[in-house]
C-alpha cells in the first residue's frame, strides 16, 4: 500500500514521518555506513526542509517497510546541488518536466526462499508509484542516484536507469546518476516482475504538488 505525503502536511501524520526518518537511518547510517546526519535518531537532511513529496511503502499493519522522496530539478535537489561530479561536463538536470528521486529506503525482511519475487514487494510498489506519480504530474523522466549494489541488482532485473555519465566513487562507494523514462513500459516491467496486478494511490495529492511546483 502507498501513500503520499506532501511535506508541508508531515505534522498531520507524525508516526509514519518518524517511522520513515527512522527506516532511513538504520539503512544509511547503520547498514550502509554512509556519512549522513542524526537528529533524535532520524536521518534527515536540508532537503527535507524543502518541503518534497514523500512516497511511503505500508504493510498490511499500515507500518513503515520503505520510502523514497521527490523534488522538483527546478530548484535545490542533491544531483545537482550535492552529486553535481555524477554529471558529464558540468551540465545540470533542470526541467519542469523532470523530478528527482531520493532517498530511497526499503526495510530488509530477511526473505529468502527461492519463489520470492526477483523484487521485494515494497520495492515493487515504490517504483510503481513513481512511475503513476510521474504521469500524474505530467512529467516525462525520473532522475535518481544510486550506489553500485543497486545499480547490479536492478541490471539483473531489467530495471536499470539510463546513466546519465559514468559512475564516480563517492564516500568509498561507487555511485551513478540515472534517468527513467515515465510510461507504459517501466509500469509492465515492475508488474511483471513483482507480480502485482494493481496499486491504489492518491493522485488527487500530486496535482496539488505539481501545481505548487509550477506556480
Amino acid at each position: 500500500m502507498i501513500k503520499i505525503v506532501p511535506g508541508e502536511w508531515r505534522a498531520r501524520y507524525p508516526r509514519l514521518m518518524d517511522e520513515m526518518h527512522k527506516l532511513r537511518r538504520n539503512v544509511f547510517h547503520e547498514r550502509l555506513k554512509w556519512q549522513v546526519t542524526i537528529i533524535n535518531r532520524w536521518e534527515i537532511d536540508g532537503y527535507d526542509a524543502l518541503d518534497p513529496l514523500y512516497v511511503l511503502a505500508l504493510d498490511e499493519d499500515e507500518r513503515v517497510v520503505g520510502g523514497l522522496r521527490l523534488l522538483p530539478t527546478t530548484g535545490f535537489n542533491m544531483l545537482n546541488d550535492t552529486f553535481p561530479q555524477l554529471l558529464p561536463d558540468g551540465a545540470r538536470i533542470q526541467s519542469p518536466l523532470i523530478w528527482e528521486s531520493s532517498r530511497f529506503t526499503v526495510k530488509m525482511t530477511g526473505d529468502s526462499r527461492a519463489d520470492a519475487p526477483t523484487i521485494s514487494r515494497a520495492t515493487a510498489e515504490l517504483g510503481l508509484a513513481l512511475n503513476e506519480i510521474g504521469k500524474a504530474a505530467a512529467l516525462t523522466h525520473i532522475v535518481t542516484v544510486y550506489d553500485r549494489a543497486m545499480h547490479r541488482m536492478l541490471t539483473r532485473c531489467g530495471c536499470a536507469g539510463e546513466p546519465l555519465g559514468s559512475p564516480q566513487m563517492i564516500g568509498g562507494v561507487e555511485t551513478y546518476a540515472v534517468l527513467y523514462e515515465v510510461g507504459e513500459e517501466w509500469d509492465a516491467r515492475v508488474r511483471s516482475l513483482a507480480g502485482i496486478s494493481g496499486l491504489a494511490f492518491e493522485p488527487s495529492v500530486v496535482e496539488t504538488m505539481r501545481a505548487r511546483y509550477e506556480s
